[in-house]
């Protein structure tokens, strides 16, 4: 597991931060307000096509590679025509988000972080407390035939906080944003275009709904992985055909996670129909009562996968050209389950040394190799040399009589890319060229044979009469299809278009 425990951080929050940062650094040139029309294929490269959307002004940029983090309807997508499978939910949804030191009444029922709120129709809406303090935002789940704009601000909220009571009143004090969108779950046919000078990531590349929270954490991988992988082309540790792992790596993580999101969803509606049209009997205090909270509290307890699957928050596992296994059995993989292993492919576990200090902390920036010292020779030499040869930037942490941390980390010697993921292990290197074999895959110098469909995701259907050939058909929309040239949805919002 993580050295530090979960970080449960708004996205407004964390984007200040990260915009701090970004300003800090000489090499980042921020351009709010800056709008893409469209993206050309040049030699070596891309030509990108922007509008200040203030002014109206056009330029023109060039670049050796472009990153498409542009949303779900992105234009980048769109001027490659990467196709888009997926579909959306069968509700669309009025987000209130707003400030409120009305404590007494927000609390009324103890703090809270998500409070879900159902009626006889059915689930109703949701309430989170961004900082448990004075900001908060709703979320009105409306039929898609009902008009959101007949529905005020302060209304809104009040709906979304009362359930089946109908309205519970709070003092607000501002209305910060109102928007309305439509969840929505679809991944896109492929990450890159234009000859691997294009890239997708974050929302561009996968949408999912809110449920289990995997969208930014999505969103943040795809960036550090594209961002490694690219910095060792530019830099010359590894050849341009590595980008082609990030999609290998990348998709296949977003599939599972996208469809568990719809697994979670689905068991807010499983409760939603156990209440309908008895709900104000969650708070009668009658036999009937009881054996209905009794009957909601089992069914939540058994189905509590969006708040324990560190599975699917650790455990997953990468397969791709520049992962090499070591022939052993590959490990169970449960959604519901982290299991710490330094199977290839897999995080390299969190452990803590004799002194105290985690492993992560001994890590290099770029490659470290992990050897743990006994008497015998392990050949980490004729790797360090290899890595040489490849012009691969490597830090050799060598850890003596740690008989637990080896314990963890079950070979003596154990790869670990800038990532954190598993690039491959063993027990000794006798031989130079296998040495050498070892860098010249994870430098994309040499290709090998690689098993890239999933272990231990979620199984999807495919079904290529409904949804084009090579689409996945996720369970949890209103019906699979496929958007190339145009992104469109009945409700969508503003910040989706």
């Amino acid at each position: 597991m993580p050295l530090e425990p979960w970080q449960r951080l708004s996205q407004a929050v964390f984007e200040k931060w990260l915009k701090s940062l970004c300003d800090k650094n000489p090499l980042i040139d921020l351009r709010f307000g800056c709008k893409v029309e469209g993206v050309d294929d040049i030699q070596d490269g891309v030509l990108l096509r922007t509008m200040d959307v203030a002014s109206g002004g056009r330029r023109q940029l060039m670049a050796q590679y472009l990153v498409g983090c542009d949303g779900g309807s992105s234009q980048v997508r769109r001027s490659l025509e990467i196709p888009l499978d997926g579909g959306p939910m069968p509700v669309y949804v009025l987000l209130i988000h707003f400030t409120s030191r009305d404590l007494t009444r927000l609390h009324a029922q103890g703090r809270f972080w998500h409070v879900f709120f159902v009626g006889d129709a059915g689930l109703v809406s949701t309430c989170i407390a961004q900082n448990e303090k004075d900001v908060w935002t709703t979320h009105l789940l409306l039929p898609m035939d009902q008009d959101s704009e007949s529905i005020g601000s302060e209304e809104a909220v009040y709906r979304a906080l009362g359930g089946i009571y109908g309205k519970y009143e709070i003092k607000i004090d501002e209305i910060l944003v109102r928007s309305t969108y439509r969840p929505n779950i679809a991944i896109a046919r492929t990450y890159s275009g234009y000859d691997g000078h294009v890239y997708l990531a974050g929302d561009a590349a996968h949408q999912n709904i809110p449920t289990g929270g995997y969208g930014m954490n999505m969103g943040i991988a795809d960036a550090f992985e594209l961002g490694w992988k690219m910095a060792a082309v530019v830099n010359g540790h590894a050849q341009p055909s590595i980008l082609r792992t990030y999609e290998q790596e990348r998709r296949t993580t977003a599939m599972t996670c996208i469809e568990r999101s719809g697994v979670h969803m689905r068991v807010h509606m499983e409760v939603a129909k156990l209440v309908a049209g008895k709900a104000k009997l969650l708070d009668a205090e009658t036999e009937e009562g009881h054996k209905l909270r009794q009957t909601v509290h089992a069914y939540y307890q058994e189905h509590d996968g969006e708040n324990t699957d560190s599975g699917i928050e650790m455990g997953y596992r990468y397969k791709s050209n520049i992962i090499i296994g070591d022939g052993t059995k590959e490990p169970v993989w449960l959604p519901s389950e982290y299991t710490a292993t330094t199977f290839p492919g897999n995080r390299a576990p969190h452990v803590f040394l004799r002194d105290g200090s985690p492993i992560f902390d001994h890590f290099g920036p770029n490659y470290t190799l992990v050897e743990f010292l006994d008497t015998s020779a392990s050949g980490a030499h004729l790797l360090l040399d290899a890595a040489c040869q490849n012009w691969m930037p490597i830090k050799h942490l060598v850890l003596k009589e740690e008989t637990h941390a080896h314990s963890i980390y079950e070979r003596r010697l154990v790869l670990v890319r800038p990532d954190g993921h598993v690039a491959w292990r063993s027990d000794g290197v006798q031989d130079p060229a296998e040495a050498a074999g070892v860098f010249a895959t994870i430098s994309g110098r040499r290709n090998v044979d690689s098993d890239t469909e999933r272990s231990g995701a979620v199984e999807l259907t495919m079904d290529e009469s409904e949804t084009g050939s090579g689409a996945f058909a996720f369970t949890a929309t209103v019906a699979n299809n496929t958007q190339k040239g145009q992104f469109e949805l009945e409700k969508m919002g503003t910040f989706q278009a």
